[in-house]
């Protein structure tokens, strides 16, 4: 009997230790974390612009114009020009409007606007217009008291700022005392608001009948409301430049000082969305393929960049 027994318990232990020998086949090895996809690749275009400035989409037509000021912001040299670019293709008419033809004045073209049919350039001190389809000029009036006429933007009213400096003589700028943003209504230019605490008025854009600036000579953004500077939003960083509203209400703004484009609201909290940039200048959006465009003023090229 007790050798029965013992037998059984011999049994019992070898099973029980087979069973611990076995792997637990509901085990499984823990999945990867899933990878953040690297951001795309912007595009670079680079050929045939010189101190580009402005980039400006006309979804109409599917063209990005550019201007170029091939030279000195300050000097009436007549010698800028307009470039046109294929939207889809990239294909690049780099003198699309030349200065140096015999029919057109353009010195130092920065900002631009679709007016209607016609294309508006700033140019120092004047505005000059051109037909938007073929590139025909149209005509040039002077905003009186401005020195340095910056950016552009259309609407029901146009509106130019004025960056209120003039060439130090050094390759730098001086003040002149003329800040101010400027409302042009049929073909009248109007001065909307003045004075050197508009920190060098740089980009402009319009959202539900309201102006909203960048400033070059400060981190800056504000509203103009009842003909005055409104509450100021502080940026990361300064040399502001070009100003883009997006549908959803928020801002892009482009830092020469950050080297960066970077997206907010009015009210903050802005992050960069496109960095290591060098002079970004007054950008553009195309919004029929969600692209940052940024012309980028020392380097004469061009950079798409998708926006996330």
């Amino acid at each position: 009997m007790v050798r029965r027994f013992l037998v059984i318990f011999v049994a019992v232990l070898l099973v029980l230790g087979c069973q611990r020998e076995e792997p637990d086949a509901t085990v499984t090895a823990p999945e990867p974390a899933p990878q953040e996809a690297p951001p795309p690749e912007p595009v670079v275009l680079s050929e045939g612009f010189s101190t580009p400035e402005s980039v400006l989409h006309d979804a109409e037509q599917d063209v990005y114009f550019v201007s170029n000021i091939n030279g000195s912001p300050t000097e009436s040299d007549d010698n800028g020009f307009i470039s046109r670019i294929d939207a889809e293709t990239h294909q690049v008419e780099a003198k699309w409007i030349d200065g140096a033809a015999p029919n057109v004045r353009l010195s130092a073209p920065k900002g631009m606007a679709i007016v209607g049919d016609e294309l508006w350039v700033t140019d120092i001190t004047s505005i000059a217009r051109f037909d938007r389809r073929t590139g025909a000029p149209k005509g040039t009036f002077r905003v009186p008291g401005a020195t340095f006429l910056n950016d552009l933007v259309g609407g029901e009213s146009v509106y130019a700022s004025d960056s209120g400096m003039k060439s130090d003589g050094s390759g730098g700028f001086a003040p002149t005392g003329t800040d101010a943003v400027w409302e042009v209504t049929g073909g009248k230019p109007r001065r909307v608001v003045r004075g050197s605490n508009l920190n060098r008025p740089n980009g402009l854009a319009v959202r539900d009948g309201k102006v909203w600036v960048v400033t070059f000579g400060a981190a800056e953004l504000y509203p103009i409301e009842n003909g005055a500077k409104g509450e100021v939003q502080t940026l990361p960083a300064g040399s502001l430049d070009g100003l883009v509203i997006l549908d959803d209400g928020s801002f892009l703004v482009s830092s020469w000082d950050g080297s960066a484009v970077y997206r907010g609201q009015a009210t903050g909290g802005f992050q960069a969305v496109v960095e290591n940039v060098q002079s970004p200048a007054d950008i553009g959006f195309d919004a029929k393929r969600n692209l940052i465009l940024v012309p980028h003023f020392m380097e004469n090229r061009v950079s798409l960049h998708p926006l996330r």
